[in-house]
């Protein structure tokens, strides 16, 4: 009888889902890389910023307790298989490489990949030709890396492509190699860019768009769906309730607009 009971008691805790133990346990532990603004970034102390205010409107939605931690991005991924956390809230481009490893969230933010110079700089007059100038990127494998490297490869064909590409470990980093003109351009996403553009007025100037769309989601481990689906919930809610149109003005500058379908590619979980 006693091993019938254990047997019992195993199978209800391995049938239970991630989403309802944090619900039990009241508090849930969630991964950041806080150095990347206006999205998430160290101010005071205290991580701010746009998913930071999502995400305390999630938690405050399931009436628990946030413990919220600041990961340096070559940990993150891991650490979400690690279980060190039960999910990351962070701008992560939906690409189809993490989506065969993990489960994306619904976008909490359209991106586009844009370049920004010098304000004034009249060498730089299009996307579309980089010629004699230096460019910088993230550092790979991140999606801006990935993006430039696309778009240069298009203009080496045009023989338009940049003279040589400087590759810098944060944003924070290549606004401050492109103010002192160690750099011509940065290839960046556009929340960041106007970001950076709002914290520093009347000296940065985009050139341009260029590529292809990408999403910016969160992510859970591929078996915590429930998880996932229980963030998606309220995330569609603050959508269409009309309350995270005024916060991507307010970080942004612009409202996004956010689909339902067709931020995943094939196969994903």
């Amino acid at each position: 009888m006693i091993f019938m009971f254990c047997v019992s008691v195993a199978t209800s805790s391995s049938a239970e889902g991630l989403f309802e133990q944090i619900k039990k346990r009241g508090s849930v532990t969630v991964g950041t890389e806080a150095a990347s603004y206006p999205f998430e970034f160290i101010r005071e102390g205290k991580i701010v910023g746009y998913n930071k205010e999502i995400l305390d409107q999630v938690i405050q939605s399931w009436g628990i307790k946030l413990e919220q931690l600041d990961v340096p991005f070559a940990g993150l991924l891991v650490g979400l298989t690690q279980r060190k956390y039960d999910f990351i809230a962070t701008n992560l481009f939906v690409s189809p490489e993490r989506a065969e490893k993990f489960a994306y969230t619904f976008p909490t933010a359209a991106v586009d990949m844009a370049l920004v110079k010098r304000k004034g700089d009249d060498r730089v007059k299009s996307v579309n030709d980089m010629t004699g100038l230096v460019v910088g990127v993230a550092v790979p494998p991140s999606i801006t890396h990935s993006a430039y490297n696309e778009h240069n490869e298009a203009l080496k064909v045009q023989g338009k492509a940049a003279a040589s590409i400087k590759i810098f470990q944060s944003s924070p980093d290549m606004f401050v190699a492109l103010a002192n003109k160690q750099v011509d351009v940065l290839s960046l996403h556009i929340p960041g860019i106007l970001g950076a553009m709002q914290r520093m007025p009347d000296t940065l100037e985009i050139v341009g768009r260029f590529g292809k769309r990408y999403w910016s989601s969160w992510l859970t481990r591929p078996e915590d769906t429930d998880l996932r689906d229980a963030i998606n919930v309220e995330l569609r809610k603050l959508r269409d309730s009309g309350w995270l149109a005024p916060l991507q003005k307010k970080w942004f500058g612009y409202v996004m607009e956010i689909p339902d379908t067709g931020y995943l590619p094939p196969g994903a979980k």
